[in-house]
C-alpha cells in the first residue's frame, strides 16, 4: 500500500498538467532545485516569461515548474501570476497596434488608388459628356443645313421646272408659227 501511495504521489507530482503561468513583473526571479529556500539557486527567469506549472507545494509556498529545456525546478508561488504581466500585454498590444497600423495604411493606399481611378473615370466621363454635347450641337447644325439644302433643292427644281415649262410653251407657240410660215411660203 505504501508503494502504491508513493507511486500515486509521484504520478501527481510528475503528471503533465500543462497549466501556464507567468513570471511576475519583477525583473527576475530565482529558481531552485527544491521547494524551500534551503535548496540552492540554479538560475533566474526573466519577467513575463511563461512557464509550465507541474505542481504546487502549499506548505512551503513553492511551485514546481518545467523550463523550456525540460528541466524541473522550483520557484516561490507568490512570484508567479495567472495573468500575463503588463509588460508582456503591452508588447502584445504594440504588435497588434503595428499590424492594425499596417492594415490601415494598406487600406488608405487602396482607397487612394480607388480615388485616383474614380477621378480618372470622372474626368473621362466629363470629356465624353462634352463630346456628346458637341456631337448633338453638330447634329443640329447638320440638320439645319440639310433642311436649307432640301429647300434650296426644291426651289431649284421648281425653278428648273418653270424654265422648262416656259421654254416648252415658247417653243410650242413659236415653232408652229415659224414652221407654218415656211410651209405657207413653200406651198403658195
Amino acid at each position: 500500500m505504501k508503494s502504491l501511495l508513493i507511486a500515486f504521489s509521484l504520478f501527481i507530482t510528475t503528471g503533465i498538467t500543462a497549466k501556464i503561468q507567468y513570471v511576475s513583473d519583477s525583473l527576475t526571479i530565482y529558481y531552485r532545485t527544491g521547494p524551500t529556500h534551503q535548496f540552492r539557486i540554479v538560475g533566474t527567469l526573466a519577467a513575463g516569461q511563461g512557464v509550465d506549472v507541474i505542481t504546487a507545494d502549499e506548505k512551503n509556498k513553492a511551485t514546481q515548474i518545467r523550463l523550456a529545456s525540460g528541466r524541473k525546478v522550483w520557484v516561490d508561488t507568490k512570484q508567479l501570476m495567472a495573468d500575463k504581466p503588463s509588460s508582456l500585454l503591452l508588447q502584445e498590444q504594440a504588435i497588434v497596434l503595428q499590424e492594425l497600423t499596417n492594415n490601415s495604411n494598406e487600406q488608405i493606399s487602396d482607397l487612394q488608388q480607388e480615388l485616383i481611378q474614380a477621378r480618372d473615370l470622372a474626368s473621362r466621363s466629363q470629356a465624353l459628356q462634352q463630346q456628346v454635347t458637341q456631337l448633338e450641337y453638330d447634329k443640329e447644325l447638320l440638320e439645319q443645313k440639310n433642311k436649307i439644302i432640301s429647300e434650296r433643292s426644291r426651289y431649284d427644281l421648281l425653278t428648273a421646272g418653270g424654265v422648262v415649262a416656259f421654254v416648252g410653251l415658247l417653243l410650242g407657240l413659236v415653232l408652229p408659227r415659224f414652221i407654218r410660215r415656211r410651209r405657207n411660203d413653200v406651198w403658195r
